[in-house]
């Protein structure tokens, strides 16, 4: 977008993205249905889906060479004619224009209501070669209003002007232009106001200038129309539905640890639309990707906190039923074999006592079954303390992350030790990446265990055969026997298997 005078116009919106490490937004990449909303929901506000604040104060002055009528004319998208100048100033070929008003105090001179007459007169009360013809407020509405909410924040805003200042306001809401590489959430107003009030005796142009924008006034002024601009902002969010808010405050006063940003202007931001990356590009987008994690990280650390908790529970009801299982397959392995009982006198039919029995026998498992339940249970206990050395340590690692977060929030020095002060920051950052992969490897390896069955080792089954050499031999008794058996099987099949084959060779 430009200036009728070859001015580039100076108004960028930022908008925050949280890149983190592209292992899924998230640094740590929760797992859980609640850390997975933690994630949704910082993705949802990293990506631009939180009101932003924009609001400058600009002098259009004819010592720069410009024109009141022609900034009018090509605001408003209208044709002009300057008559100081003697030219016709024709917009009318401009797009993106989407509301225009005139706002002054009451008993103004009906003369002055018409765009083309206000801003003439204005080149024509105000003599001096290098006189101030008018100021403009420029601001930038929330992307969540929408279209009639937009004039009615505008409205509000320019009445306020008009009720302290006493001056004629000349407002225009712009529509983004999305062809030129303008973000599409671009809305924003440009509001002329006259420099003089107006007398209310006559309707016309005060003899003597408004002086609350004058150099010793004019910073007081301005911050107080920022504080105004903001509370009609978050009112006007409210109104419409919307929890998120906007601060008029610098990240300094705002004490936030936060970084500003370095104003990019005209040029930085042409390249950029072109995708063309510059050293203050590349600086500014690393500032944004410092400022998104800083701000997001106390929900991450809030979500891994309840992640481990959920954790934690899960393990110890995965403990408490494998206890409960190893001792019902203790309680069966343990039993000792039931003792030949001895005959009894044998009973008349009709003396014997037929009660129904009410004892459950326990299936008897072979020496085998005893022996591999022996050596799985052996191989779980193993398991389960990796599993709990690894959750050891991703605590550990939850601390460490906490602690490099905070070195990341050293501010910048003003003159001295930038370098050094970049440097730390940088081997910072690297911290914290490998802490976030040496989580990640962790919570997997924790995940994999417990989805899969306990592997029995050549060394659990060497422990269990020294612990309990009868059972052991029992075993191999049992294996032995059942390899005869097999061999006795594959002895009988020759005979029939080898007709076939002979058939096959004539």
């Amino acid at each position: 977008m430009w200036f009728p005078e070859g001015r580039t116009l100076p108004l960028k919106i930022i908008f925050d993205f949280f890149n983190g490490s592209t292992a899924g937004e998230n640094p740590l990449q929760p797992q859980t249905n609640l850390c997975r909303l933690v994630k949704f929901e910082i993705e949802f506000k990293s990506k631009g889906k939180m009101a932003i604040y924009h609001f400058s104060v600009k002098t259009i002055s004819r010592s720069a060479g410009r024109s009141a009528v022609a900034c009018s004319a090509y605001r408003s998208g209208e044709k002009l004619i300057d008559e100081r100048q003697g030219k016709e100033q024709d917009y009318t070929r401009k797009t993106g224009v989407e509301f225009t008003k005139i706002y002054a105090p009451e008993n103004t001179n009906p003369e002055l209501l018409d765009r083309n007459k206000l801003w003439n007169t204005v080149e024509k009360v105000e003599r001096r070669k290098d006189a101030n013809l008018a100021r403009e407020f420029e601001i930038a509405f929330p992307h969540e209003l929408n279209a009639e909410q937009r004039q009615t924040m505008l409205n509000e805003l320019c009445q306020e002007l008009v009720k302290r200042h006493g001056v004629i306001v000349d407002a225009a809401i712009h529509a983004p232009h999305t062809q030129s590489g303008s973000d599409e959430r671009n809305y924003h107003a440009h509001i002329m106001f006259t420099g003089r009030q107006i007398d209310l005796e006559t309707g016309d142009f005060a003899k003597k200038r408004n002086r609350d924008f004058n150099k010793e006034n004019s910073s007081q002024t301005v911050n107080q129309w920022r504080a105004t601009f903001a509370d009609l902002t978050n009112q006007h969010l409210a109104r419409a539905g919307y929890l998120s808010k906007v601060d008029h405050r610098s990240y300094a006063d705002q004490d936030n640890g936060l970084q500003a940003t370095i104003h990019e202007g005209s040029k930085v931001t042409q390249l950029r639309r072109q995708g063309v990356d510059t050293e203050i590009s590349l600086k500014n987008d690393l500032i944004k990707q410092q400022n998104t994690e800083k701000q997001h990280l106390p929900e991450i650390l809030k979500g891994l906190e309840q992640e481990i908790r959920l954790t934690e529970s899960q393990i110890d009801k995965y403990k408490l039923d494998m206890s409960l299982e190893t001792i019902r397959k203790l309680s069966n392995t343990m039993e000792t074999p039931k003792q030949a009982e001895t005959p009894k006198p044998q009973e008349k039919p009709l003396d014997r006592k037929i009660e129904p029995s009410t004892r459950i026998e326990k299936p008897n498992l072979s020496a085998t079954q005893q022996f591999n339940l022996l050596t799985e249970q052996l191989a779980r206990q193993k398991q389960q303390k990796v599993i709990d050395k690894l959750r050891s340590e991703m605590k550990e690692l939850k601390s460490d992350y906490a602690k490099q977060t905070e070195l990341s929030k050293k501010p910048k020095p003003m003159f001295f030790g930038k370098l050094k002060w970049e440097q730390e920051q940088a081997e910072t950052r690297g911290n914290l990446n490998n802490i976030k992969r040496r989580f990640d490897t962790n919570k997997t390896k924790i995940s994999h265990l417990e989805s899969q069955k306990p592997y029995v080792s050549h060394e659990d089954y060497k422990a269990v055969a020294e612990k309990h050499p009868a059972l052991h031999r029992e075993m191999l008794k049992e294996k032995e026997q059942q390899e005869q058996i097999r061999q006795r099987q594959r002895n009988l099949e020759p005979t029939r298997s080898r007709t076939p084959s002979k058939d096959r060779e004539r």
